[in-house]
């Protein structure tokens, strides 16, 4: 029986998604690690995760290539500096759980949740040097450590909204920098690691960018109007949590003060049903221009894809961004 486009894209997914894992399980095992570090540097990768960020490097790189096995450090290597940013935001923001687990700062405690990632930030740059040479190693290390730099002004500018987020522009610079930078590094990798061309870099920049702002607005979305058995999470949780996302910032530029005084009275607060407040956004249009925005920008990245020869990889990377604004968790 011929294989279907859908379970054709899974299987190949997850492909990719062993791939890494395993070789991330390589680099968990190694010796000379105190066990305390250990088990909490690797707790929240190994408890699961899209992967994403690596099979953006690896399909990038066998699309250019025609293989992505000599990618494997490099995509550990951004899921290693992801998984660093997830350890250090869950301090931030007193999360409990993630991915169904519960975080590495509940169970290990603050101190060494810290240390964990600053150990898996030491590991990103120590995979490169290990395994790429001269101007490949160079490049890498380039584009990782300014994606790192960019995900920590994107990260300040998140945890004071009130400061540095006033605005749909304002927005649309903190996703890039918190994350769509790390997307935008990722494919770029792909791009150095397969040969570093000129015009593969400039193109998957623009790719990476572009995907990244569109999955930060598919978040948005999940994280107003998505299905709380899916994402775990109750409808207008990001309400509830006074997170200046791209339909609520869109949807308060239109309210009146009548109306921003019944958005407030939810906004922010732990305050019982929020559907009222789903549905107002949803009149102002927040919803619509938000879903709208989101497939403008994969639409555009899907576009810069089309000049590359068909393939296999490039089949899979279409449909890896069409996934990416469909998802519902």
């Amino acid at each position: 029986m011929e294989t279907s486009s859908r379970e054709w894209f899974q299987q190949k997914y997850s492909e990719y998604k062993v791939a890494v894992d395993k070789y991330i399980e390589g680099i968990s095992t190694r010796d000379g690690l105190p066990e305390d570090l250990r088990s909490s540097s690797f707790h929240l990768i190994l408890s699961g995760g899209k992967r994403i960020r690596p099979v953006l490097l690896l399909s990038t790189l066998e699309l250019l290539s025609g293989g992505y096995e000599d990618g494997l450090p490099a995509a550990a290597s951004v899921e290693l500096l992801h998984n660093f940013t997830l350890i250090h935001d869950d301090i931030m923001d007193r999360d409990d759980y993630r991915r169904g687990v519960k975080t590495t700062h509940v169970l290990f405690g603050e101190s060494l949740a810290i240390l964990a990632g600053d150990y898996l930030f030491s590991l990103v740059f120590s995979e490169v040097s290990r395994n790429y040479e001269g101007e490949t190693a160079r490049m890498l290390v380039r584009v990782l450590s300014e994606a790192s730099e960019k995900v920590c002004i994107g990260q300040t500018m998140d945890i004071m909204p009130e400061k540095y987020v006033k605005s749909v522009d304002d927005y649309f610079e903190m996703v890039y920098y918190k994350t769509g930078a790390l997307i935008e590094a990722s494919m770029v990798s792909g791009a150095i690691v397969a040969g570093g061309r000129e015009e593969w870099l400039r193109d998957f920049r623009e790719v990476g960018r572009k995907i990244g702002i569109a999955f930060q607005i598919a978040d948005d979305l999940l994280g107003l109007i998505g299905d709380p058995s899916k994402t775990g999470k109750p409808v207008g949780n990001d309400i509830r949590n006074g997170k200046r996302t791209l339909p609520i910032l869109y949807a308060l530029e239109r309210m009146g003060r009548d109306e921003l005084d019944l958005f407030n009275r939810y906004f922010g607060r732990e305050a019982g049903d929020y559907l009222e407040a789903v549905e107002l956004i949803r009149s102002k249009g927040g919803i619509e221009y938000a879903r709208r925005t989101m497939y403008e920008y994969a639409g555009e990245a899907l576009s810069i894809l089309d000049k590359y020869p068909d393939s296999s990889a490039k089949r899979f990377l279409s449909e890896l961004i069409r996934y990416i604004v469909d998802r519902d968790r």
